[in-house]
């Protein structure tokens, strides 16, 4: 990485106690400087004088931005041209002897590695992403140029696992639509007695919601002409559920119905809110389908096993990430678990809040908790045959995946109905398709192998189809001040680098101004034209237009590549945000580019 503003304030958001419990998020961290900008973190660099020899920035920056945490341990390296290192094998080469450290030892839990770039040109940013793609690295390429910024991510190959998606509503997992009920909620269930013979009004108002709609059904199938529970074959059919909206209307009237004083009791009031629990779809979602789909026994079994030449110990390269082939691992098994339980994943095991007597709640509890754990052991047998089957198809290779630990199989099965996954194009890739005349992309371009971009096609045509929906959502306030136009006229920038060697307005007399900016606007006609978007009517009046057009990359050139401390700092907190999901694989990242502008204080996600 390279310490500059950007950089220090992703460090800064990164070594916060929230990192407390991962130090391999930073003892992977490496920084190296090539001793040019000036850093508003750091003291002036005569503080560092050491006799005749300077320290560097990236040994001053390292030193204080580790007083943040004392469990964090910081390494630097200084080299004398960020262009001039070979990243495939220096990243190569940090993967098999990271740096570590005294408590390492004791610790079993595979190190991961990141890499942040900041404010560096193509010939610096493509290596590099080239690099991060052949080892799967993740990549987060940070920029804060004037008032303008953008973080960029590059997830690791194959795809970047989320196993604790956290979504901000969460259903609850109560399988009130699955059939049979389990036996522990039957068994709670059939020890409440009929509400409507329930004389006793404080009983009645501390009968669980769970029980209410359950009572309820069978009052509403009744009144339909189905068969109530009691009546169903288990083994041949399936009850009737609520399906239309006046049906579910009729089912609501009959919750009603059935409580002594609506207004009095509040577990009715919860019976009616949560009703949609009752015929609420319980199988698993299409988000978590496609997951699925990308995972299949084959190519896992294929990549699980060590190839001749790791056990000869030598290394394979575009090998999938232990992490993943941990959690492709999981997800077999997963596949194999709703092949015999209709589609339905693993309980959850937990029940939210709700108004009830303490013996019905406890009891409620204890059914659901004893469910999730008999889930969670089927789980784990399949994990253990798959592990099998994986160990008789090695012919004596040592294998690439282990067996989970207790917690990340609980976790797997708590959190398998919000699985997801996230895969972004390399840079190189999206260079290639937007400036495909940069001598830099030409150069890059002799290296590569067809399939290194044709295997991205897909994701370019998904992006191009989300860009043109985001043009018909601007900035409202001023459609001119769209994140999405000055992030075309940075990329601008980028190409005028790319055939010059610096950045536009690097000459302040007006005339080399305006002959940079006609440049940088013909740049940005090209881009738009690359990303498809030079049909659409939004970017044909703002950008293509020549007066809105050239006004546009008269903002970007008169910014000579400045830095901005505030602009900086936003850039800096959003990529430290986005470093802690990768890391932790924990939340669901952007998807993959946030622009953020300062001239309007406002930002927006695109997939370029």
């Amino acid at each position: 990485m390279v310490v500059d503003d950007d950089e220090c304030a992703t460090i800064n958001g990164s070594t916060t106690p929230t990192v407390k419990a991962s130090p391999e998020l930073t003892e992977s961290m490496l920084k190296f400087s090539s001793q040019s900008a000036s850093n508003f973190f750091l003291p002036p660099p005569t503080t560092y004088d050491e006799g005749d020899k300077k320290s560097s920035n990236s040994a001053q920056a390292c030193a204080l931005l580790s007083e943040l945490n004392p469990d964090v341990n910081g390494y630097y390296c200084t080299v004398p041209s960020l262009e001039g290192v070979d990243y495939t094998s220096f990243l190569k080469a940090l993967m098999e002897n990271p740096p570590t450290t005294s408590d390492d030892a004791a610790s079993a839990t595979p190190k991961k590695l990141l890499v942040i770039a900041a404010d560096q040109p193509s010939t610096v940013i493509l290596p590099i992403s080239h690099a991060c793609h052949v080892h799967s690295i993740p990549l987060i390429n940070v920029r804060s140029y004037g008032l303008l910024g953008y973080v960029r991510i590059q997830t690791a190959s194959p795809y970047h696992a989320i196993t604790e998606a956290k979504p901000a509503h969460r259903i609850p997992d109560l399988r009130l639509s699955a059939w049979p009920l389990f036996d522990g909620l039957n068994k709670v269930t059939s020890s409440v007695m009929n509400l409507d013979e329930m004389e006793d009004t404080k009983d009645h108002s501390h009968v669980p919601f769970v029980v209410i709609l359950l009572q309820a059904l069978d009052k509403w199938r009744l009144s339909v002409g189905a068969p109530v529970s009691s009546d169903i074959d288990e083994s041949t059919s399936k009850p009737r559920y609520p399906a239309s909206f006046s049906e579910k209307e009729d089912f609501r009237k009959i919750v009603r119905g059935m409580a002594k004083y609506i207004n009095n009791e509040i577990n009715f009031e919860e019976a009616l809110r949560e009703a949609h629990l009752t015929w609420g779809e319980g199988r698993i979602s299409e988000d978590v389908k496609m997951v699925l789909d990308r995972v299949d026994e084959e190519s896992f079994f294929s990549a699980a096993i060590k190839s001749e030449m790791e056990v000869e110990g030598g290394s394979s390269s575009h090998t999938t990430p232990p992490h993943v082939l941990q959690f492709q691992l999981l997800a077999l098994a997963l596949k194999r678990f709703l092949k015999v339980n209709d589609n339905y994943p693993p309980l959850e095991g937990t029940i939210p809040d709700m108004t009830s007597d303490t013996t019905r709640y406890v009891a409620l509890q204890e059914a659901y908790k004893q469910q999730a754990e008999k889930d969670k052991s089927s789980i784990t047998e399949l994990v253990k045959s798959l592990l099998e089957e994986c160990k008789q198809k090695s012919n004596g290779c040592d294998l690439r995946v282990t067996m989970p630990a207790d917690d990340e199989i609980l976790t797997f099965c708590k959190n398998s109905r919000y699985l997801r996954i996230l895969e972004t194009r390399p840079l190189f890739a999206e260079y290639k398709l937007q400036d495909p005349t940069s001598p830099v992309v030409s150069e890059l371009a002799k290296t590569l192998s067809s399939s290194d971009i044709s295997q991205f096609d897909t994701i370019q045509s998904d992006a191009r189809d989300d860009l043109m929906s985001a043009t018909f959502d601007p900035y409202e306030t001023d459609p001119v001040q769209t994140p999405m136009l000055w992030w075309i006229a940075l990329r601008a920038c980028d190409a005028f680098y790319d055939r010059h060697q610096h950045y536009p307005g690097k000459h302040d007399q007006e005339l080399a101004l305006e002959a940079d900016a006609n440049e940088v606007y013909k740049c940005m006609v090209d881009i738009a034209g690359s990303l498809g978007l030079a049909e659409c009517d939004f970017i044909k009046e703002h950008l293509l237009d020549q007066t809105k057009g050239k006004d546009l990359a008269r903002e970007v050139v008169r910014y000579d590549e400045g830095e901005i401390h505030n602009i900086a700092a936003v850039v800096g907190g959003v990529a430290s945000q986005e470093a802690v999901k990768l890391i932790t694989g924990q939340y669901v990242p952007f998807d993959d580019t946030y622009v953020y502008n300062g001239i309007a204080s406002t930002a927006g996600v695109y997939r370029f």
